[in-house]
């Protein structure tokens, strides 16, 4: 295909990504603007120098191109300023020596977002504005070797204060962080696919053009990519790996600064009457409207409680630095009824992919999947504080968004804890170890295991449809989940996230040619907790979605057996919900919400609660059942198989499997999740297994054996199991295959995505296998297939581990 025609399908695809941008804009550019509120209230620096870690547990590589590239684009931009003007190559001077005392002394590659009223303490931003022509960025700084070195050299011996000495920096070398208080060992990694260099990462907490500019270099990345062409410069990530290192955990973060955050309209409320009688009741409204309230909360602050008595514990939000400067936005909500002088435990709330931190006081359900996670208020009137926090690369918090890495966002909520530690109204267990719990759905999910792994002060975790390996998840045996990754990229682009900046490319390639760099996986497998899972000690309740299309059973299936296999207290609960529609049952929630506070409240309050088997799950029906062991013991497996062939052809969409039509019954988000849910398909081959004879739990991953034969550029086929008498399929999962079509016969086995049915005397189910659904979905997969022969075996259940339970 012509580099023209790939050229228009990137732009076909920005048009598609960027729908619903324009609409939030407003919205987000209103909620991430400080100046206004800075000007007239002013929030103000309440604590002393940070002394968090410098030394990482465990990392993988970091961002060192994001800081590479800003040191470059300012050691070229000021060296040839020096040619012209002295006193710009002095500029240029400080900015290189700023970034290599930040490296000293904090060991990080990201560039921070500090006030611009401390150059010297704080790092300032590399690149002041967004660029506004990012296609010719590569041509800038393409020969930034010969000049820069010997121009700044100089400067920097006469310019830099006496009390804070820097070594000259080697712009377009990577930079080895160095702390000569614990020096540590430097891993570097070459990543070949490196976008070109674009303003520093971490620079500011600003979201709206950031945002704007990392899709638009998003876009020129994916393009080059697919057109065979490559950037003029690629650049060295350095990672400093404490794994390597033989070092054992990141110290527990003291001293963490905060800012304490004024929100601007806020004295509108304290108006004699007026306040009162109407400006409170408008704001505590709009902090029950999902999604409004959060936006608007920086700006409007919490509903105030005038009725309350002098020094009562308030609602309030603030600023926490991270371990490399990074501001991180954090509201604070105390325990219902809580009193001056009263402590209460803590549970942190984790807010899902693109959304703020929820300030929904009030509200006992959570505002966008109210039967998957437990709503701050209903935590809150069961006594405990709750914190929220905008993550890294979201909303008001600054930095770049990496995926929940223990390295970025789990040392950032690491600083929250220890600040939590301070506070009057929280609870100790020990001093600077807050009596804390966690919870929170998908995103929310991920960080919990992502803190847990390096910060052994958490008392509980509960996280829900949270993800093993994205690597996994996003890419399997190969194939793009083209559905989630295109749902997933809208969201970032809608609520002006500023991800990583090799994110959105790998996702754009992925879903236009169905081919991912294997630097982009190892960037994934890198920002990932897969390997740290054994290091979780919290007590841990994993709760994961039947109809997940996303985050797999599976996903929470490894975490449990690398839980267990580390000797942490585990409890696995499936339910028919998250990230996809709920078709066969209703699901109201309750289930989640009891089991969440049973586990909190014997594992963080320390009282004598129940917490039920290790093993519950709901099946098509809704019926709840229970196992006191993990896995479950198996049966006999049911079996079936066909030898006769059938040949379909492989096109995109028609007569495959997807999307289901039903999710709309169950509500808007719903709709919304179920999009990528697999459905019967007419072009497919069929293997319809026996009745059942008897009650039949199958429970786990069915194991599909397929011998095939064809010719095409397909390289994969999928597989789905459909309830006869119902005709959904089962967790609306399709799985895909990998295939070799040279015109060979070939035999394959893999193991499908894990269900939850139970089948009663008479009913039956029919394996499909089909060349195309729609979380899958491609327009470069064609040729045909003959399927010469099949059988399938589904996972039972020993009837005696299983026990029905009282919802």
């Amino acid at each position: 295909m012509g580099a023209g025609s790939h050229v228009g399908r990137v732009g076909g695809l920005a048009v598609a990504l960027g729908i619903g941008a324009a609409v939030l804009v407003g919205a987000g550019a209103a909620a991430a603007d400080e100046g206004s509120g800075s000007a007239s209230s002013g929030p103000s620096a309440s604590a002393s120098t940070s002394e968090s870690s410098a030394n990482p547990k465990r990392t993988k590589t970091r961002d060192a191109a994001d800081a590479a590239a800003g040191g470059s684009d300012s050691s070229e931009s000021n060296a040839s300023d020096a040619d012209d003007d002295a006193d710009e190559a002095e500029d240029g001077a400080d900015d290189v020596a700023d970034v290599d005392e930040d490296v000293a002394e904090r060991g990080n590659d990201d560039a921070t977002d500090d006030e611009a009223e401390e150059p010297v303490d704080e790092v300032e931003d590399i690149v002041e504005e967004p660029a506004e022509e990012p296609v010719e960025e590569p041509v800038e700084v393409a020969e930034p070797v010969e000049v820069a070195p010997v121009q700044v050299d100089p400067v920097v011996e006469s310019d830099v204060e006496a009390d804070e000495p820097v070594e000259p920096v080697e712009p377009v070398e990577p930079v080895e962080p160095v702390d000569e208080a614990a020096p540590i060992e430097v891993v570097t990694t070459e990543l070949s696919t490196v976008s070109p260099p674009e303003e520093s990462l971490d620079a500011t907490g600003n979201p709206a053009v950031p945002a704007l500019t990392s899709l638009v270099m998003s876009l020129v990345a994916a393009g080059r990519e697919v057109t065979g062409e490559t950037p003029a410069v690629t650049a060295t990530e350095v990672g400093t790996s404490l794994a390597v290192a033989a070092a054992e955990q990141y110290p527990v973060p003291t001293g963490v600064e905060i800012i304490e955050w004024t929100p601007p309209l806020e004295w509108l409320q304290r108006i004699p009457v007026l306040g009162e009688l109407i400006v409170t009741p408008i704001v505590g409204l709009l902090h029950v409207i999902p999604f409004v309230g959060d936006i608007l909360h920086p700006v409007i602050g919490f509903p105030i409680d005038h009725d309350a008595p002098e020094g009562s514990p308030r609602p309030r939000s603030f600023i926490v630095k991270s371990f490399d400067g990074t501001n991180i936005f954090v509201n604070f909500m105390p325990a219902k009824g809580l009193e001056a002088g009263e402590k209460a435990p803590t549970v942190l709330s984790g807010s899902g992919l693109g959304l703020p931190g929820s300030t929904t006081l009030e509200l006992k359900t959570d505002s966008f999947l109210p039967n998957d996670v437990i709503g701050i208020g209903a935590l809150r009137e069961a006594g405990y504080n709750v914190v929220t926090w905008d993550p890294r690369g979201e909303w008001r918090s600054g930095g770049r968004m990496q995926l929940q890495s223990p390295d970025f966002e789990g040392r950032d909520v690491s600083h929250i804890i220890s600040h939590l530690a301070t506070l009057a109204e929280v609870e100790l267990d020990a001093a600077n170890d807050p009596k804390l719990g966690m919870v929170g759905a998908s995103y929310g999910g991920g960080i919990q295991l992502a803190t847990a792994a390096i910060d052994h002060r958490i008392d509980a975790i509960v996280p829900t449809i949270a993800w093993n390996s994205l690597d996994n998840v996003l890419f399997p045996d190969g194939a793009v989940r083209s559905g989630w990754g295109t749902l997933l990229s809208a969201v970032l682009v809608a609520t002006l996230s500023r991800p990583n900046e090799r994110i959105l490319p790998a996702a754009i390639i992925g879903i236009l040619t169905g081919k991912v760099a294997q630097a982009d996986l190892d960037l994934l497998i890198d920002r990932g907790y897969a390997d740290q899972i054994g290091d979780i000690t919290a007590p841990t309740l994993l709760i994961q979605g039947t109809v997940d299309t996303l985050f797999t059973l599976e996903q929470a299936d490894l975490n449990a057996k690398a839980l267990i296999a580390a000797g942490t207290t585990t409890k696995v609960l499936w339910y028919c919900g998250g990230h996809g529609a709920c078709l066969s049952s209703y699901n109201n929630g309750d289930v989640v919400v009891g089991r969440t506070l049973d586990w909190l409240d014997h594992h963080v309050k320390g009282e004598d609660v129940d917490t039920g088997a290790q093993f519950e799950w709901v099946d098509q029906n809704g019926d709840l059942f229970s196992s006191d062991t993990y896995p479950v013991a198996t049966g006999e497996a049911v079996t079936a198989s066909r030898d006769d062939d059938k040949s379909i052809l492989i096109f995109p969409f028609i007569g495959g499997s997807g999307p289901s039509p039903f999710g709309i019954t169950r509500g808007l988000i719903a709709a919304l999740l179920g999009l990528p849910s697999a459905a019967p398909a007419l072009n497919a081959v069929n293997l319809k297994v026996p009745d059942a004879t008897a009650t039949t739990h199958i429970v786990g991953a069915p194991e599909l054996t397929l011998t095939y034969s064809g010719t095409g550029s397909a390289k994969h086929v999928y597989a789905q199991i459909v309830d006869d008498e119902t005709g959904l399929v089962l967790g609306n999962l399709a799985t895909s295959i990998p295939v070799e079509l040279d015109g060979d016969s070939h035999t394959v086995t893999v193991p499908l995505d894990q269900v939850a049915h139970t089948l009663q005397p008479g009913q039956s189910v029919t394996v499909q296998v089909m060349t195309s659904t729609f979380n899958f979905l491609n327009f470069y997969s064609y040729g045909a297939i003959t399927v010469e022969g099949m059988s399938v075996k589904l996972p039972t259940l020993a009837a005696a581990q299983v026990t029905q339970v009282a919802a």
